[in-house]
């Protein structure tokens, strides 16, 4: 059997395709030095260098620092602090939300670059010759092939997409830092608020315990015909009206500690055998250095994510404006092919493209004209947005020292009061067992005391919420937002 010829035909001269290639690709990197669309710049803020208020020396006995809530010395709010940093919910939905933002910047990225695509196919053909012989012919091949195509980012709106995407995936990230800052304070909120009710109920037993030492004084003095019936009924009922305040206390204690387990991320009750036990309100050892309004440009986690979303929202000026002019992709392929497997000569094919298309919208209505002017707007939008969220942390700060020091002056008032009815209810119960006086005065002045107790245990709780409401307003440190990026591999480029 004689061998069969091979037949190799070359189409394209690869060498030629390669000088086009380079030359369209150099054309295109000398177009591509300019990005249409604004380039960001940070507004300039007219702020004034202090707050108004007089900072309170609240830090006078306490060290600065950033993470002041790590500090405390209650082991139970940090145990409490350690599983919401490690399971509340609103944190997981922030992280998910960074890796999402995370993956549309890379897809951004992979959309912009080359995409390359394979295909592959196979034929078979049979052919009978139509003489009297009636021969007939099989042939089998195959081929194989490249396709590439890539579009140059011309104008720069590439370029500019990437930038919004990434911006969108830092402003995720300082979200999630402005979730902590919250989720933090609030676990501190309810927990000094359970605490605070906690004493409330602790005093209010001590007052029906008083109070129920007065009302058998006035019953044994009434057996023995010193005191009216209308003062023994008095007596009760001063008794009741304190049994029926200690229901609402404890339905505000275990609202609490429901609210502490939500926060947390478990379920309602979970914490309910550790919480019951009474404790005092928690002290902190540091405080975050409050410094000037400037600094929440910096402290500020949702000051920094509302900066960032006007970064994107620029970015997104230039990628509409890049639909106004032509669109420049380069095509290629590459293909090999194998045909005349059976009786037929085997033929080698290889074949080689390259071309460039150029894509230009004559005419479209005024639609990216359009595109541009709501991109603007949103810009602006973002702007005005950014500048609500720093005014409203200025306000937040200033709020919080005025209720810091009004919470240290009503404190220190009732320290005085509580003292003062002490002492008149202390004279008017002597003075009845004495029959100086009547017993109106012994009510009335275990009323006021009762009262003024009260009043002093809400003092100090509000105080204590007031300082944390100080402290979670300042913000955080970017040294903590730092640790957490260098933790997660978040580059920031901006921090």
């Amino acid at each position: 059997m004689r061998p069969q010829k091979v037949r190799n035909n070359m189409q394209v001269k690869p060498r030629s395709i390669l000088i086009r290639a380079a030359l369209l690709i150099g054309v295109t990197s000398l177009t591509a030095c300019q990005s249409v669309g604004p380039d960001y710049t940070a507004p300039k803020f007219d702020m004034f260098d202090a707050y108004k208020p007089e900072i309170p020396t609240i830090t006078s006995n306490r060290s600065q620092q950033g993470r002041w809530w790590e500090t405390t010395t209650d082991p139970i709010l940090q145990k409490l602090i350690a599983e919401g940093v490690a399971a509340n919910i609103d944190l997981k939905i922030a992280i998910s939300r960074i890796r999402a933002a995370a993956a549309t910047a890379r897809g951004v990225a992979g959309d912009n670059g080359a995409k390359v695509g394979a295909n592959a196919k196979g034929t078979a053909e049979t052919s009978t010759s139509s003489r009297a012989s009636g021969s007939r012919v099989d042939d089998l091949g195959f081929s194989t092939g490249l396709d590439l195509s890539w579009t140059a980012d011309v104008w720069g709106g590439q370029a500019r997409e990437e930038q919004g995407a990434e911006a969108d995936y830092l402003e995720q990230v300082y979200l999630r830092e402005d979730v902590y800052r919250v989720m933090i304070g609030d676990i501190i909120r309810n927990y000094i608020e359970l605490r605070g009710t906690q004493k409330r109920q602790e005093m209010l037993r001590s007052s029906l315990d008083l109070q129920r030492q007065t009302s058998d004084i006035v019953r044994v003095r009434q057996q023995t015909g010193l005191a009216s019936e209308l003062d023994l009924s008095r007596a009760r009922a001063e008794v009741a009206d304190i049994e029926a305040s200690l229901p609402a206390l404890q339905t505000q204690i275990d609202r609490s500690i429901n609210a502490i387990s939500i926060l947390v991320g478990a379920q309602p009750g979970t914490h309910r055998d550790m919480l019951l036990d009474v404790a005092p309100l928690p002290e902190f050892q540091s405080a975050p250095p409050i410094g000037v309004p400037a600094d929440l440009l910096r402290r500020r986690p949702d000051v920094r994510a509302a900066e960032l979303a006007l970064i994107s929202a620029t970015a997104r000026i230039g990628v509409e404006t890049a639909t106004l002019y032509p669109e420049l992709t380069l095509n290629g392929s590459v293909a090999f092919g194998v045909t005349g497997f059976g009786t037929g000569p085997i033929v080698r094919t290889a074949m080689a493209a390259i071309g460039a298309v150029i894509d230009a919208t004559l005419y479209d209505g005024g639609v990216r004209r359009a595109n541009i002017t709501v991109a603007e707007e949103e810009a602006e939008q973002a702007f005005q947005n950014y500048r609500k969220t720093l005014l409203a942390a200025i306000e937040e700060v200033e709020s919080a020292i005025y209720g810091y020091v009004g919470a240290v002056q009503q404190r220190d008032s009732l320290i005085a009061s509580v003292r003062y009815h002490r002492d008149a209810f202390e004279q008017s119960r002597v003075r009845y067992v004495q029959g100086l006086s009547n017993f109106l005065d012994v009510l009335d002045s275990q009323r006021s005391l009762t009262s003024s107790q009260q009043s002093l245990a809400d003092a100090q709780t509000d105080l204590e919420l007031e300082t944390i409401n100080l402290y979670s307003a300042v913000g955080l440190s970017v040294e903590d937002v730092e640790r957490y990026a260098d933790q997660n591999g978040v580059e920031l480029i901006n921090g």
